[in-house]
């Protein structure tokens, strides 16, 4: 094509418009193609998001869809409002979770999105349920429990009680890890051999490639100085090496059989351990330890570790976020602080009006000095007085009342708020 096709024809001086083109009509009951998607794009929309999401996403739909078999509906999609706010009645008065029936809904509508049903189905009326069923759960004492935090010291506590086997080594990789990174179950599972650059005896950079909060994928590293963790990494590695398995794209966490040697990588994921298995070897580690939390731990508990022990140092939340930059908001970090805070004696609540309440059962000391500088002035004037206000009788000199006076009686107080009374201080009445 030359420039002079991309101008209308010129004829006597007026512009000619070349006729348009127009498409074969549409039959009656078929669909225009162009409103339709080809299969490789209704595939890509079909697996968009990240992988768990869309895993928790499809089982919360399945439980839907076969309650709605049992009924005689249709799930869909597209899902009708009926059949969505039917399901989560349902789900209130079975006293299912009120996070589940959370969790329901947001399912239903991203797999109506999917299956390109945008904002489908309407959630006001669901959402008005499920908000009832919290507030029934909570006033019930039956607000959800988080997993208890896997923190230093009963990170310790599990590391001293594995055995010294290779299954025992790679337990102790894990607490490391998943304690320093703040690693999900699913993010320990997709370390590789790779992952981990040891630097040094007492550093090693762990690198993570995705995670949830990773919205652009930039990925993430985390530099561990911890000599003792280092150790035990650089020992599993040296394992992994001796086994032929200590290639850089190899999964760094591996499933270790009966006979103490590792199980072959899954084809199907190329997984060394399924998220499901780090969250049951966590379990059997926190057993095995005798913790006092045993019963209720989950892997979740290492992704509180860290802020819940900073917490207990007397950072805020906005700190730990800072630090381990692994949170966008505060709301759940502090939840982790609260429960530091508390796991070490202290209360939660460090601010001013939370102390007032404290000073209540404290035992009063008398009004004391705002600070050394007033201490000292104040002391100084009542050395000053003291010199007029003596006992006469029974009664001061100068102000003629009953001994001790009103000096006196400042005086005591100094005294017993640790300032240093001037000569002649607590002298008794004749």
């Amino acid at each position: 094509m030359t420039s002079t096709d991309l101008v209308p024809a010129i004829v006597d001086a007026e512009l000619v418009e070349e006729a348009p083109v127009h498409l074969p009509a549409v039959p009656d009951g078929e669909v225009d193609i162009n409103d339709q998607l080809t299969d490789e794009a209704e595939e890509d929309l079909a697996n968009t998001g990240r992988e768990n999401t869309r895993a928790t996403y499809k089982s919360r739909f399945k439980a839907f869809a076969n309650w709605c078999a049992e009924q005689g509906r249709r799930p869909g999609p597209p899902t009708t409002e009926a059949n969505l706010v039917s399901y989560i009645s349902h789900l209130r008065r079975a006293e299912v979770d009120y996070n589940t029936i959370r969790l329901s809904i947001a399912a239903i509508v991203d797999m109506n999105a999917r299956a390109g049903h945008e904002q489908c189905p309407p959630t006001a009326k669901a959402l008005k349920i499920y908000t009832d069923a919290r507030h029934e759960q909570r006033e019930a004492g039956r607000s959800s429990r988080s997993a208890p935090p896997l923190d230093m010291a009963r990170l310790l506590q599990m590391v001293d009680a594995c055995p010294d086997t290779l299954a025992g080594l790679r337990d102790k990789v894990i607490a490391y890890v998943q304690y320093y990174t703040r690693g999900r179950r699913s993010e320990g599972a997709r370390y590789r051999v790779g992952s981990v650059e040891l630097v040094s005896d007492s550093l090693m950079i762990v690198r993570k490639r995705t995670s949830k909060n990773d919205k652009k994928d930039e990925g993430r590293e985390y530099e561990i100085d911890d000599p003792a963790a280092v150790a035990i990494v650089r020992a599993w590695k040296e394992e992994l090496t001796k086994r032929g398995e200590g290639d850089p794209h190899m999964p760094l966490l591996r499933r270790v059989n009966k006979g103490d040697n590792l199980d072959p990588v899954s084809e199907k994921k190329g997984w060394g351990l399924t998220p499901h298995a780090i969250n049951e070897i966590t379990k059997r580690m926190a057993v095995r330890a005798e913790l006092d939390v045993a019963a209720d731990v989950t892997s979740q508990g290492w992704r509180s570790g860290v802020p819940s022990d900073l917490g207990a140092q007397g950072y805020s939340a906005e700190e730990i976020k800072d630090i381990t930059g692994d949170w966008s908001s505060t709301k759940q970090v502090e939840q982790y602080r609260k429960v530091g805070r508390r796991r070490a004696g202290l209360k939660a609540d460090e601010s001013r009006r939370a102390q007032a309440i404290t000073n209540l059962h404290q035992p009063s000391t008398g009004p004391a000095p705002a600070n050394a500088v007033q201490a000292h002035q104040l002391v100084g004037a009542v050395a000053e007085a003291l010199a007029l206000h003596q006992a006469d009788g029974g009664r001061c000199g100068t102000c003629r009342t009953a001994w001790p006076c009103g000096t006196a009686i400042a005086l005591g107080l100094l005294a017993s708020a640790g300032a240093e009374a001037p000569a002649g201080a607590g002298q008794e009445a004749p």
